[in-house]
């Protein structure tokens, strides 16, 4: 979200401390090595930016010479039919 815990946690109604130890719960689950195998993909050296930012005169000083997408990452998501319209057109 770009925002600090101090924010999400007033948003959510918990402590700086409580909002941390997920944050860090989460960022561990995510980057261990059986989903990070199974659902992040790296973009290869030769792929071009995204064609939405290099359309984007406000974006493309800054990612003119990006590899893949942003930093290249792409994270595959499979919702449930109950879920799917929450999680359509997410980033």
């Amino acid at each position: 979200t770009g925002l600090s815990v101090r924010h999400v946690g007033e948003r959510f109604q918990h402590s700086n401390e409580t909002i941390s130890k997920y944050f860090c719960k989460i960022l561990r689950a995510v980057s261990s090595g059986p989903f990070f195998q199974k659902y992040v993909y790296l973009a290869h050296v030769d792929d071009p930016a995204d064609p939405f930012i290099q359309a984007q005169p406000k974006f493309n000083p800054y990612f003119s010479n990006a590899i893949g997408a942003m930093d290249g990452t792409h994270i595959n998501c499979c919702p449930s039919a109950a879920d799917r319209q929450a999680a359509c057109n997410r980033k």
